[in-house]
C-alpha cells in the first residue's frame, strides 16, 4: 500500500517516542527492563550481534534515502527503510530484556546496557533529524536548513561507532571486558607506585610536612623572613627517636614489595579465567581488584603525607591483606583442574604472608 507524507511523519514520531521510552526504561531502575517484552531465544548474545549488524545496515540505508529530494518524489522507500530499522530495534530491545546479569555477570550486563543507552540516544537524535527533513521537503533549497541535513549524517556516524563498539564488546565477552578493567587498574596503581617505591628507599629524606613539594619557594622565603621557621635546636633534633624513622623505612619497603605482589596477583586474572567461569565469579574478581586499587591509593597517600604508621594505615594494610587473600583463593578455586596455575596462587599467598 502506498504511503503518504502524513504516514511517514507518524512513523518518524513513533520511532522517536519508542527510542526515548526504551532509553528511560533502561535508566529508571533495575526492574524497569521487566516492562519490556522479553525475547526467548537460545543464544541471545549471538542474536544480539546479528541485530546490531542489521541496525548498522538499516541506518546506512535510512541515511541515504532520507534526502529532501527523495522524499519529495516518493515517500515509500523512506517509509520502508525506517520501518525496517524500527522493527530491528524492537527485536534488539527484547533481547536486552532477556539477558540476565547473574548469568553473564553484572559487569558485562552493565556495560552492554550503558552502550545500548548510547545507541538509543543516538537513534532518538536521528529521529529528530529525520522529522525536520520530512516536515520541510524543500530543505535542500534553503541555506538555513543545511545544518539540519548535515545533522542526519552526523547521527548516522554516531550510530555506526556505537554499533562497532557493541559488536566488539560482545566478541570480547565478559572475560575480555574484565581484562580491560584490570589493565586500567594496574595503570592506576602504577601512577602512584613508582614515586612511592622511590620514597620507600629513604622516607626521611623527604620534607615531612610537604613530601609532595606543594609549598612554593616564595611562601618559604616569606616564612623565613617572618621568623616562622626558627632554626632547629640540637635538642629538638634528638626529640624524634631514630627507631621511629627506621620503623617507617622498614614498613614502607615491606609494603612496596607487597604492592608489587598485589599487582602481579591482579594481572594474573587477565584472560586467564576458564571459559566455564560463572558470571558471579567474574563480578567477584572485578570487585576485589577494584577495591585493592582504592586501598593501595589511600595507603600510599596517607603514608607519604603523614609519615606515620597510624590506625588508618594499619586498617588499609589489613584490608589489602584480606582482599588479596580472597582474590588469590578465587584463583585457586577456578583453576582446580590446572595444578600449575592453582599452585601459583598458593605460592603467592605464602609469599605475601611471609612479607607481613
Amino acid at each position: 500500500m502506498s504511503k503518504s507524507k502524513s504516514d511517514l511523519l507518524n512513523l518518524v514520531s513513533s520511532f522517536d517516542e519508542a527510542t526515548s521510552f526504551w532509553r528511560e526504561s533502561f535508566t529508571a531502575s533495575d526492574n524497569a527492563v521487566s516492562k519490556i517484552q522479553s525475547a526467548k531465544v537460545d543464544k541471545p548474545l549471538q542474536e544480539f550481534t546479528k541485530l546490531i549488524k542489521l541496525i548498522k545496515a538499516h541506518t546506512t540505508k535510512v541515511g541515504i534515502i532520507f534526502k529532501p529530494e527523495n522524499i519529495k518524489k516518493d515517500v515509500n522507500p523512506a517509509y520502508k527503510t525506517l520501518k525496517d530499522l524500527s522493527e530491528t530495534l524492537v527485536l534488539l530491545v527484547s533481547i536486552i530484556a532477556q539477558l540476565q546479569a547473574k548469568v553473564i555477570s553484572q559487569l558485562f550486563y552493565d556495560e552492554i546496557l550503558l552502550q545500548i543507552k548510547q545507541l538509543l540516544d543516538s537513534n532518538s537524535g536521528f529521529g529528530k533529524e529525520l522529522k525536520l527533513i520530512v516536515e520541510d521537503e524543500s530543505a535542500e533549497e534553503k541555506e538555513t536548513k543545511k545544518d539540519e541535513i548535515d545533522g542526519r549524517l552526523v547521527s548516522v556516524g554516531k550510530i555506526w561507532t556505537i554499533c562497532d563498539s557493541l559488536i566488539q564488546l560482545i566478541q570480547d565477552g565478559k572475560f575480555g571486558l574484565l581484562t580491560s578493567k584490570i589493565k586500567l587498574s594496574i595503570d592506576l596503581i602504577e601512577d602512584g607506585y613508582e614515586e612511592f617505591e622511590e620514597w620507600a628507599k629513604n622516607p626521611t629524606e623527604f620534607d615531612e610536612e610537604d613530601p609532595f613539594g606543594f609549598s612554593d619557594d616564595e611562601s618559604i622565603e616569606e616564612d623565613e623572613e617572618d621568623g616562622a621557621n626558627p632554626p632547629t635546636t640540637e635538642a629538638e633534633d634528638e626529640s624524634e627517636p631514630d627507631a621511629s624513622k627506621e620503623e617507617l623505612k622498614a614498613f614502607a619497603q615491606k609494603w612496596s614489595k607487597n604492592i608489587d605482589l598485589v599487582k602481579l596477583l591482579i594481572a594474573s586474572f587477565k584472560k586467564s579465567l576458564p571459559a566455564t567461569t560463572e558470571g558471579e565469579i567474574v563480578d567477584q574478581v572485578y570487585k576485589l581488584q577494584n577495591n585493592l586499587v582504592s586501598l593501595i591509593d589511600k595507603l600510599i597517600v596517607d603514608l607519604m603525607l603523614d609519615q606515620t604508621i597510624d590506625d588508618d594505615v594499619k586498617e588499609y594494610t589489613n584490608s589489602i591483606t584480606k582482599e588479596s587473600r580472597s582474590l588469590a583463593k578465587i584463583g585457586i578455586d577456578v583453576h582446580q583442574t590446572n595444578a600449575k596455575k592453582s599452585k601459583w596462587y598458593e605460592a603467592w599467598i605464602t609469599k605475601f604472608n611471609t612479607d607481613l
